[in-house]
């Protein structure tokens, strides 16, 4: 097949770099895409649209390829990469940053330092900020300064007619509305981002708890956590879990560690603690902390879901039974993220993210090293899942997965309805579309 049309880098089966380019970070998503497109700039991705329009090929939106399910890419499909669109500029005069979709958070991070300033991005240093921003995006500076989303002041798109869009408040308001909680793939391909910068910053306080082969700590953490988020200082943000041998606790605080240290008693009471490190510390020493902690690529799977409510004593005994049949003593885990503080600062209408008043996310993660252990742990997932499902209440995006039930509103909520009427209108035809993605009404 010839590829007149297509423009950026191309790269299809039987190309040296094809394996290598088909890779994404879960290392369960084995797809085979019928052509890849580096796309340079917007013009590229215009062709891309339109060639696969012309020729009949389904698309696929990927940036950084950290798609849980891997909804970034497929088998036979068009995959559009704006992996190499990594460039952002600093505006110090209005405090701003334009930011093209294929940067990673670990050069994002590193850039906005050397200018004195944070930025509420996730954890994972090789994340792209489009998948992040786009369906909402938390981190360990969320209940600080908001979710990735709310410092979003503008997007550039390109839609399915190839035609390059602005969004922001006044132009495209209802397609920018639609971009901040339920954009990653559904609408067209975001190009670039602007964001306000909202606190400059040099040190903060990282805090790393742990509670190695103390399985009683376990359900005590779990007792406390609930009992703790909901009136925690807003300048903490936290993510934490059990697994099946203990506990642990990442944390960063926009403070003092004296400080820190009171506003964590309550978990640092929790006996047995093998691990306590409260420092102040520059902000990208404590970025490159945390983003240690991930691995290059893994295989694995996990869910999110929205935690509105303290859990009773036999629902905590039954999330503990459910870490006791964990397939992995260290690789299986119940993990925690805060929300609150300023999430709940915009309201829950004012974009697509909807579970805003939420106290938490639960997640359910399991990996393994083999493709042998692979039905063990997803069957455990599952088995996790189906629990965790009748005590919580919607999914986070971010976190997909391919078993939800009535993936539409366990997303979206409410807000569904108004994203279908969105759909319709800017991607009528169902260009972007894939196994979970938001379908225009019929």
């Amino acid at each position: 097949m010839k590829y007149n049309g297509l423009t950026g880098k191309v790269v299809t089966p039987g190309d040296p770099e094809y394996d290598l380019a088909r890779q994404e970070y879960n290392e369960t998503i084995d797809a085979y895409p019928a052509i890849i497109v580096y796309c340079m700039n917007p013009c590229d991705v215009a062709n891309a649209i339109l060639w696969s329009r012309e020729h009949g090929f389904r698309l696929r939106v990927r940036s950084g390829g950290h798609n849980y399910e891997g909804y970034s890419t497929g088998t036979d499909k068009l995959v559009i990469d704006t992996s190499c669109m990594n460039g952002m500029k600093v505006n110090n005069a209005n405090d701003t940053v334009e930011i093209q979709a294929g940067l990673r958070l670990l050069p994002l991070y590193e850039r906005l330092y050397q200018f004195g300033y944070t930025f509420p991005g996730g954890t994972c240093p090789t994340v792209a900020i489009s998948g992040l921003v786009l369906g909402g995006g938390i981190g360990l500076s969320t209940r600080y300064l908001g979710l990735t989303t709310d410092s979003l002041i503008e997007a550039e798109m390109v839609d399915a007619w190839g035609n390059q869009l602005t969004a922001n408040h006044c132009c495209n308001p209802e397609l920018f509305w639609a971009l901040r909680g339920a954009g990653g793939g559904n609408f067209g391909v975001v190009t670039s981002y602007k964001f306000q910068l909202l606190k400059k910053v040099n040190h903060i306080t990282l805090i790393r708890l742990r509670w190695d082969n103390n399985i009683p700590a376990r359900i005590q953490f779990l007792r406390t956590w609930q009992d703790w988020l909901p009136c925690l200082d807003r300048r903490l943000s936290a993510f934490g879990g059990i697994y099946k041998l203990g506990a642990w606790v990442n944390a960063f605080f926009y403070g003092q560690p004296q400080d820190a240290r009171q506003i964590l008693a309550p978990l640092l009471h929790i006996p047995g603690i093998t691990l306590e490190y409260i420092e102040s510390v520059p902000f990208i020493d404590a970025i490159n902390m945390i983003g240690a902690d991930y691995p290059r690529r893994d295989a694995f799977q996990q869910v999110g879901r929205f935690v509105y409510r303290p859990f009773r004593q036999d629902e905590l005994e039954n999330l503990i039974y459910i870490m006791d049949n964990a397939p992995s003593n260290r690789n299986s885990s119940l993990r925690v993220y805060s929300l609150g503080g300023a999430v709940r600062d915009t309201e829950t209408n004012a974009t697509a993210f909807y579970y805003r008043q939420a106290n938490d996310i639960m997640a359910i993660t399991s990996s393994w090293e083999s493709k042998e252990e692979a039905p063990l742990h997803e069957e455990w997932v599952k088995t996790s899942f189906n629990y965790v499902y009748t005590i919580t209440r919607g999914s986070y995006v971010n976190f997909p997965y391919n078993q939800t039930p009535n993936y539409e509103y366990n997303y979206y909520g409410e807000h569904i309805r108004r994203l279908m009427h969105i759909k319709k209108e800017y991607d009528p035809h169902n260009i972007f579309s894939f196994p979970q993605s938001i379908k225009p009404p019929s």
